[in-house]
């Protein structure tokens, strides 16, 4: 009885610390909004809690963004326009298996059909975007929180100044970002880096995490938006320390793992993961391991044009009301990025022994990218 009523107490007084600390946090987004201040805004997401709740994201989000100026009203896009609108047909169809919760067969149908719209729309508007596994992913989150309205431009501007090298026809560029992880993961722990070169695992166990920006990997819309809070008030590179994060974090558990289980568990995110402590990590790692100073380090270039590369003179110095350069992002698009072979030979690789020793466990769609 007393140790109930200990429990009691404590979950009583953790409740009540919690509720004081989310009020005061949207004090604090509210007066940021009050006095337009956009690094008082971006430092909250590393904060707690982040933005606290879907209500306050609607507003935040397409500030951070810079899609808040203006309403997206015309819908033009026709999938009739695209290369391969199949597949896209294909993802959608999957989507939305864990979240929202409770959701009625029709409404799950009519939010299917938003989010195939918001994807054409988005494609269509630029044409020089390629479409990828995954992308509908990360649609699926903008349109259950902002609506496809509001979140047909703010996922157009993650696509092009934080996601562009991901809708290329080169696998390169990706490649390398998880490369740069490996490097961090190195450098962080040489014991863990040789554990997992031993036991032949390839960076390539991101890819879905940084392709959905972690939202094919939580079950959980919530561990999902709380990330996102991250990602759209940070750099492009944020995902790659995020993920540099999660795997240091779990050291001790893939260190005890051999190499049979190895692949499968290192792919699959716990589900309960203390999101805080990898944030706060991954927020460490990036003073640690800046963009530039990695690659010179790791000697792994990414090339001039990506989107990790360009986003600080693009994207981070914008104001209030100021909107990105989408042309500079088809002028970047426009130009071929050399590919390696030896690349895509090793994704190929990858994806044969993930097949034989990854058996998906049945609790949703697996990606197949």
């Amino acid at each position: 009885m007393h140790s109930l009523k200990h429990n009691f107490i404590m979950g009583s007084n953790f409740s009540v610390a919690r509720s004081l600390h989310r009020a005061q946090q949207t004090e604090k987004i509210l007066a940021a909004m009050a006095s337009r201040n956009l690094g008082a805004l971006r430092q909250i997401a590393r904060e707690p809690e982040g933005y606290v709740h879907d209500t306050l994201r609607r507003f935040v989000w397409p500030i951070l963004l810079h899609t808040h100026q203006g309403c997206y009203i015309d819908e033009k896009g026709s999938d009739k326009d695209l290369p391969d609108p199949s597949q896209i047909s294909k993802d959608v169809e999957r989507s939305l298996y864990y979240y929202p919760q409770d959701i009625s067969p029709m409404l799950k149908a009519h939010k299917q059909q938003e989010l195939h719209q918001m994807i054409v729309e988005i494609l269509w508007r630029n044409p020089r975007l390629k479409y990828y596994q995954g992308f509908h992913d990360i649609c699926t989150c903008f349109l259950l929180v902002l609506g496809k309205k509001a979140g047909i431009p703010a996922a157009e501007n993650v696509a092009l100044f934080f996601l562009r090298d991901a809708m290329l026809d080169s696998f390169d560029p990706i490649s390398k970002q998880l490369r740069l992880m490996s490097s961090i993961i190195e450098y962080e722990d040489p014991k863990l880096t040789s554990h997992l070169e031993h036991c032949n695992i390839m960076p390539y166990y991101a890819l879905s995490w940084i392709l959905t920006w972690f939202s094919h990997d939580f079950e959980d819309l919530d561990k999902v938006v709380r990330l996102f809070d991250v990602f759209i008030a940070s750099s492009a590179m944020m995902p790659i320390y995020v993920a540099s994060a999660i795997t240091l974090l779990r050291r001790t558990e893939l260190l005890q793992a051999n190499a049979e289980i190895l692949h499968s568990l290192i792919t699959h995110v716990p589900q309960d993961i203390d999101l805080e402590m990898v944030i706060q990590t991954a927020t460490l790692l990036e003073t640690k391991y800046p963009l530039v100073q990695l690659q010179k380090q790791s000697g792994i270039w990414l090339h001039d044009e990506s989107a990790l590369n360009t986003w600080d003179k693009d994207y981070s110095f914008l104001g209030w009301d100021d909107v990105p350069n989408r042309l500079q992002a088809d002028k970047y698009l426009s130009h071929s990025i050399p590919k390696e072979e030896w690349e895509d030979e090793m994704l190929t690789e990858w994806m044969e022994r993930r097949r034989r020793h990854f058996t998906h466990d049945g609790g949703g769609p697996a990606i197949n990218f």
